[in-house]
This record gives structure tokens, C-alpha cells and sequence, in this order.
């Protein structure tokens, strides 16, 4: 089956920064008509965490919803590195605040455990 290529610097910018561009990106690809996508990152020069966090649930994971393939190829070293760190937190639990909203430490230990735990 032929694949659709798509030059995501071309439909958006080098630059993605916005989560809207993000749904905008999917009509785009969902216009093309075509059943296979590949979205092609090597012309993307800066990418923000929000951007790629919405990417990634909508596109990655949420691309299988829809009857479209799609595929994501040439991603940047550095921005693959947010998608990542995005993977990763996908199915991390938060963990549950204090009911007064103030956590003690006695030691730097504990600091650390606190910071640990926090979602990011």
C-alpha cells in the first residue's frame, strides 16, 4: 500500500509550538484521503513539550482510533528526546496530595522523595 508523505514543516512550520496545530495537522491528514500517513519531522527545527504531549495522544495513540495509518519518521535527535520523556508519562500515576496542602521535611532525603514523586 502506498504511504502519503507528509512534510509537517510544510503544513505547520519548523517551529511547532501550538497544541491547536496539532488538530490541525490530524484534519489535514485525515483530507489527504489516503489510509497510510507518514508524517516526516526533518525539517522541524524546535518543538515544544506541549506540543509533542498533544502529538503523541492524538496522533500516536489516538491515530489507531480513526481507519488512518500513521507513521512518523526523521524526527530530530533532541525533539525525539521530548517524545520520550512524553512516553513516559503517559501511564504514570499521580500520587495522592496532603489534605493540608504542606509537606515537612526533616531531611534532604525526604526533599528528594517529594520532588520524586512529583508528576511532571
Amino acid at each position: 500500500m502506498k504511504s502519503t508523505i507528509i512534510d509537517i514543516t510544510t503544513v505547520l512550520s519548523p517551529e511547532l509550538k501550538s497544541r491547536f496545530a496539532v488538530k490541525d495537522l490530524f484534519l489535514f491528514i485525515q483530507n489527504t484521503g489516503s489510509r497510510y500517513v507518514t508524517v516526516d519531522f526533518s525539517g522541524v527545527k524546535f518543538a515544544t513539550r506541549s506540543f509533542i504531549d498533544e502529538y503523541y495522544n492524538t496522533i500516536v495513540k489516538g491515530g489507531g482510533a480513526s481507519s488512518i495509518r500513521i507513521e512518523t519518521i526523521n524526527v530530530p535527535e533532541d525533539i525525539q528526546m521530548i517524545f520520550t520523556a512524553v512516553e513516559r508519562t503517559q501511564n504514570k500515576t499521580k500520587s495522592a496530595r496532603s489534605k493540608s496542602g504542606v509537606i515537612k521535611c526533616r531531611t534532604f532525603v525526604d526533599v528528594q522523595r517529594v520532588f520524586s514523586d512529583l508528576p511532571l
